[in-house]
């Protein structure tokens, strides 16, 4: 019986085995599980069998790429998967017509016969008007790598969450601008962008709580306002390097928020900077700095602005400072400009990030002696520390004997300059409860001794605690570069 009872089991798994457990989904199910791909993926699941031969037309997520840029070096097959990609684009239009489209993405790096895009565009238009009308539309991502215009309707999509664009996406058609569930908007590396299409899409946008804006080249020398009474989240970034203009022009940011919360500002373009009406703003990410012989204000004035701007920020709870910002208040305390002593108090001040060279270290009690209430403070080596430059101040900044608990430094080179530094805080700081000290794996001093020399120096606070975090090289190599690349990365999809 046992026997029986154990063949009849291995059986009835085997029969298991064998079911076409997908095929006993509903359609619904599949639907969704074909989502998750590429749509050219998809449609390619026709030919499975009857049922799956329509099922790719009701997925509401539609995801599509010409992934052929690696094929340039073989001229014959480039133009070959070039040519599959228009006739696949062609009929996708033709067999999906007026689809509900809960997600579309479209990304074009090739260039295409003027006549196909417009084909495109207009089939694109039906469709996105189709799934209005429905109510279904929620995300919609653009990035094109020649000059087009994107059909006036998609600009009036009622239930519209998030919308990405990218490339050469032209405005000069925009007439009117209706998003009025628009929560995320993001334009970045937009060739054709100009402060009359923002300011209609913010307008257009009340409800919209999280902004990107990026810029390069001779388009980052636009003069900028950003005004949004419900803008929650801002990411800016202008960079212009190495661009000839007009020298009688001032490029001008002007931020009017007063809802924010988080701004994260990379800006080498701007020459005036104004943040209007600042008191909801809890956490700043700054990087921007002067550039010699490119912008048509002088030093001193810069350098008063930036302290300016600082003071309509002087509110926010988190602050990380770039070693550019460093720079600029180094440049005007050489200089013996005023704006240094006028510093801003930040009275609300608990994290602070700082990234300096090690020629620049001596102005962080300057800094410090601003935050009185700091809580936590953060300390990164910008680069290799060649020429140290630290000398102890007369005085100590109030936080460290009040309120300062946790110190990081990164990256830690074992130069004689860093150890002192170190022992200035861990002496200073009298409530000091931790002290993580990043170093990279290849340092020449031991970590032997450097614990030795620090655990002997002496503390303000006997609760202190000293913690070494070893940091490969390669990795700290590949984080700079990541940071460094914040204004050439392509759209985060």
């Amino acid at each position: 019986m046992e026997e029986t009872a154990s063949g009849d089991n291995c059986q009835n798994l085997c029969e298991k085995e064998n079911e076409d457990v997908i095929s006993e989904l509903r359609d619904d199910i599949l639907c969704y599980m074909l989502s998750f791909l590429p749509t050219k993926s998809a449609v390619a699941t026709c030919i499975l069998s009857t049922r799956w031969r329509k099922l790719w037309k009701s997925v509401t997520i539609l995801d599509i790429f010409d992934d052929i840029s690696g094929y340039h070096k073989n001229p014959s097959t480039y133009k070959e998967r070039k040519m599959n990609f228009v006739n696949f684009m062609d009929r996708l239009f033709i067999h999906r017509n007026y689809p509900s489209i809960l997600k579309f993405r479209l990304i074009l790096a090739q260039s295409y016969d003027f006549s196909c895009v417009n084909a495109w565009m207009s089939h694109l238009s039906r469709w996105i008007s189709s799934s209005a009308i429905m109510g279904n539309v929620e995300k919609l991502i653009f990035s094109i790598n020649f000059p087009v215009r994107l059909p006036e309707k998609l600009y009036c999509c009622e239930k519209l969450v998030t919308l990405k664009l990218h490339g050469h996406i032209r405005f000069d058609n925009l007439q009117s601008v209706c998003f009025p569930s628009l929560k995320a908007l993001h334009l970045e590396h937009l060739r054709m962008l100009t402060n009359t299409a923002i300011k209609m899409l913010l307008s257009g946008s009340p409800a919209l709580e999280e902004l990107e804006l990026k810029m390069e080249g001779r388009d980052s020398r636009q003069s900028v306002h950003v005004c949004s009474l419900s803008l929650k989240r801002l990411i800016i970034g202008f960079i212009c390097i190495f661009v000839t203009y007009d020298h009688s022009y001032r490029k001008k940011l002007t931020i009017d928020t007063p809802n924010l919360e988080f701004l994260k500002l990379v800006d080498f373009a701007s020459e005036e900077l104004s943040m209007q009406r600042a008191d909801s703003l809890l956490q700043a990410d700054l990087c921007f700095g002067y550039q010699t012989g490119v912008f048509n204000v002088g030093i001193e004035e810069y350098a008063n602005m930036v302290v300016q701007f600082y003071r309509q920020i002087s509110g926010v709870k988190t602050l990380s400072l770039s070693n550019f910002n460093i720079q600029t208040l180094l440049g005007a305390a050489v200089s013996k400009f005023p704006c240094l002593g006028n510093l801003p108090t930040f009275r609300n001040l608990i994290h602070l990030e700082v990234r300096v060279g090690d020629a620049y270290v001596w102005i962080l009690p300057e800094i410090l002696q601003c935050s009185s209430n700091l809580e936590v403070f953060v300390l990164i080596l910008d680069e290799d520390a060649y020429d140290w430059n630290w000398c102890a101040p007369n005085s100590v900044p109030q936080c460290l004997s009040s309120c300062l608990q946790v110190m990081e430094y990164k990256v830690f080179q074992g130069e004689s300059g860093e150890t002192e530094m170190i022992e200035y805080f861990l002496r200073n700081a009298l409530v000091l409860k931790k002290m993580n000290i990043t170093y990279l794996d290849d340092l020449k001093t031991s970590e032997v001794d450097v614990l030795k020399r620090l655990s002997t120096c002496p503390k303000g606070s006997d609760a202190c605690q000293i913690v070494l975090i070893p940091e490969h090289k390669r990795s700290f190599e590949v984080a700079n570069m990541h940071r460094a690349s914040f204004l050439s990365e392509s759209l985060n999809y």
